[in-house]
């Protein structure tokens, strides 16, 4: 195996240092706002309804693949979701086999909510850069971003 420069080694370092502070912060930040939302709201339900939100209409096969769960997994999680009246179920008019799911109101409701207090600690956050360096951040992680998901294509899933 190749030994490193000291310094690679040590920049490799703190981004396992900076990698691991942001996912116990998001843990967190998630945790925190799940506790706050009606209906108990578990992380994995909280991803499930914004990836609804986001796509507006998708089927179970699609929130089963995005969140990496089993179809029994994402079955029984969107049975609470819809016991609590955050998703609905729609069979498509025109292949009775394909079923819809859609936020209900209050499903967009809570998510909107969630998303506004999530926006509002991204900002807080942000704020001790300057416009250019927030833009140089972004780019850089985008630049990342791209470099980790070609790594990740390469690889058999």
């Amino acid at each position: 195996m190749s030994e490193y420069p000291k310094e690679i080694k040590e920049q490799l370092e703190h981004m396992d240092r900076m990698k691991d502070t942001f996912f116990r912060h998001k843990k967190k930040l998630v945790e925190e706002l799940c506790s706050k939302l009606p209906y108990n709201i578990t992380p994995t339900k909280y991803y499930m309804l914004k990836f609804i939100y986001e796509k507006e209409k998708c089927m179970v096969v699609d929130v089963s693949k995005k969140l990496e769960l089993s179809s029994g997994a994402t079955t029984i999680t969107l049975n609470q979701l819809e016991e609590y009246d955050l998703i609905e179920r729609r069979r498509d008019s025109r292949d009775r086999r394909i079923v819809w799911l859609t936020l209900s109101e209050q499903g967009n409701e809570l998510v909107r909510n969630a998303l506004k207090k999530r926006d509002e600690f991204w900002g807080k956050m942000l704020a001790v850069l300057t416009e250019d360096e927030t833009k140089e951040y972004f780019r850089i992680l985008e630049k990342i971003e791209n470099g980790i998901e070609k790594n990740l294509d390469g690889i058999k899933r």
